[in-house]
């Protein structure tokens, strides 16, 4: 039985005038309980599949379908709900709050789901145990290293029992020994608890670990491998790209082009209604309520990296989940 399919997905993005079709006609399938990998150069669509797969955006045309959810049409609350019961969340950047430990950490999605204390502090436990922190669980993420916070992240992901893994970059952040013992969890969690997981990575030795490859080029599939079967569809033919040129680009745009985004608003909505006030003064308090029931929602569109990331700080202060895209993604 499938747990993903996408027939014709379209994304269109508007640009000032220019149109940016971040997928262009993409049909995926991927079986339930596989570990499959997204793979492509910058700009290829990889984002904007992950964003659509976890319900954090729709599409412009084209259906998709998740353990036999159609997400087509859900409303923004029925999105947090799928968000919630379905799907788990590994991003590079961790994005823990701050001024909690890594076990109150895991607790968050279980607190947002209305979860007994002594049940969430139970399962909150028994994920630091499963990724081998259980003599670090009273430590804030500024007192682990980076390998340890992207295992709390990945605790914090499995907290209510998904049945898909989105992670993005999981090892981007690590060096290679501690990305290699990331690696091995999610190779394990795919295993052992029967989760469908999908990784978007740069790194071809991941990749490499996986059962099947989407590898994605213009927003199209250009070619889909299982195990030692390769070109199961054919290539699209796509102009050459200036590697060099690409790279310091996406540098030029990731420092001056990123947008905030709020995924979750935690328990302390009043503080983070005073921030968006603060920042969004064309908001009044009660349109700011309102809209912070239909999450996620873009606080600032255009923003510099370093005050966006100040900005992200007071959020996570606040007790929400807030996420930094950069603009390049989105194409």
């Amino acid at each position: 039985m499938s747990a993903i399919e996408a027939q014709d997905l379209t994304r269109v993005f508007h640009v000032g005038d220019e149109e940016v079709r971040a997928l262009d006609g993409l049909t995926v399938s991927l079986e339930r309980g596989r570990l499959a990998a997204v793979i492509g150069p910058s700009g290829s669509g990889k984002s904007t599949l992950m964003a659509l797969l976890g319900g954090l955006d729709t599409p412009s045309s084209g259906s998709i379908s998740v353990y036999d959810q159609e997400l087509n049409g859900m409303t923004p609350p029925d999105l947090a709900a799928y968000r919630r019961s379905t799907v788990g969340f590994v991003f590079q950047d961790f994005f823990l709050l701050s001024h909690l430990t890594a076990i109150e950490n895991v607790e968050v999605p279980l607190k947002l789901a209305q979860v007994s204390r002594t049940e969430r502090r139970e399962r909150a436990n028994e994920l630091i145990e499963l990724v081998g922190l259980g003599h670090r669980g009273d430590h804030r993420p500024q007192q682990l290293s980076g390998g340890e916070r992207q295992r709390v992240a990945i605790a914090r992901a499995l907290a209510n029992r998904p049945k898909l893994l989105l992670a993005d970059e999981p090892t981007g952040n690590l060096d290679e020994k501690t990305g290699a013992a990331v690696t091995e969890i999610l190779l394990n969690l795919n295993k052992d608890q029967d989760i469908t997981v999908v990784l978007v990575t740069h790194n071809p030795e991941l990749a490499n670990q996986t059962e099947v490859q989407f590898r994605l080029g213009g927003g199209k599939l250009q070619q889909k491998t299982v195990a030692s079967e390769e070109l199961i569809v054919p290539p699209v033919i796509e102009p050459e790209i200036d590697m060099a040129q690409d790279q310091e680009l996406v540098e030029i745009t990731q420092s001056t082009s990123v947008k905030v985004v709020i995924l979750e608003t935690g328990f302390c909505q009043a503080k983070a209604i005073d921030i968006i006030h603060e920042v969004r003064p064309d908001l009044g308090l009660f349109d700011i309520s309102v809209i912070l029931n239909d999450l996620p929602f873009i606080v600032l569109d255009e923003v510099e990296r370093e005050k966006a990331e100040e900005l992200k700080n007071r959020f996570e202060d606040a007790g929400c989940v807030v996420e930094l895209v950069n603009t390049s993604e989105l194409k």
